[in-house]
């Protein structure tokens, strides 16, 4: 995400709605109102956004769609979502030695999606809570009262939550490509499916979707299939030893690679290899 430098102590904002939605089983929705920021508090159940890709979504979870991103929405059948909604204006005030007036925002510097473990959401759940509370009780003509408490909030997640991962609106494809490309390319290095997705700000179980839709196979075992296929080409076309076999295709060891060979073909290497050669 590109960084978007402004003054946190400048924004100002203009809340147009907040609604605490609480869906049922199978609901679907799209996002209406598309020409202003908004921000959505998954507080319960699981579900799914789809823009240009889709994202699994669950307790725990912030989007903030920028004005122009269209988005639907689905809860799953077992787990109902529940979403606070925060749709607002957002703009610059500039004054420097006279007033210059507004600048609108175009966009936040916040990520599409984020997850956020269970103490923090402890501590951000409230404050979405007292927003819909206070603007439900009569406050969306009180400016003074509720603009306030949506700028602390934004505050906050500028500066000072730190989410457990973050995705932006093209990342979840974007961050599958890139990952499978690594594995085919460094396949032979000790790769490891969690740091790959944390560096590409996805979560494992996302990004084990996305394989699993992409290529029928989880991100583990399509390296695994992977490195098998770099071994049996090894084994039918070289006189390499099962040990340097096992250093080429990215095992630990011989012991290691030997078990897995055997699982994934039904045969050891050295059998495998032989009945090779001899079909051959």
């Amino acid at each position: 995400m590109s960084k978007i430098n402004y003054p946190l102590n400048h924004l100002v904002v203009n809340i147009h709605v907040v609604l605490n939605k609480i869906t049922y089983p199978g609901w679907e929705d799209v996002r209406n109102l598309v020409n202003v920021h908004s921000l959505y508090w998954i507080y319960e159940g699981k579900g799914s956004f789809l823009t240009n890709s889709e994202h699994q979504v669950e307790k725990g979870m912030l989007a903030y769609l920028k004005p122009g991103l269209k988005m639907s929405m689905r809860s799953e059948a077992d787990a109902p979502l529940r979403i606070i909604m925060i749709l607002f204006d957002c703009a610059l005030f500039q004054y420097e030695t006279m007033w210059k007036g507004l600048t609108p925002l175009e966009k936040l510097n916040l990520p599409f999606l984020s997850r956020y473990h269970a103490s923090q959401a402890l501590e951000l759940h409230p404050l979405f809570e007292e927003i819909f509370q206070v603007w439900n009780a009569g406050a969306s003509e009180d400016h003074g009262i509720v603009h306030p408490k949506l700028q602390l909030l934004l505050h906050k997640l500028h500066q000072h939550e730190k989410p457990d991962w973050q995705l932006t609106e093209s990342g979840a494809i974007a961050a599958y490509e890139q990952i499978k490309q690594q594995l085919e390319m460094r396949f032979k290095e000790n790769l490891h499916i969690h740091t790959l997705a944390k560096q590409h700000n996805i979560s494992v179980s996302y990004l084990r979707k996305l394989f699993m839709k992409h290529t029928g196979l989880s991100p583990k075992a399509y390296l695994n299939d992977l490195r098998n296929q770099q071994a049996c080409r090894y084994l039918t076309y070289t006189d390499y030893s099962v040990r340097e076999i096992a250093k080429l295709s990215g095992y630990v060891d011989e012991y290691h690679f030997s078990k897995m060979f055997k699982q994934l073909n039904g045969l050891s290497p050295s059998a495998y290899r032989s009945s090779r050669h001899y079909s051959q």
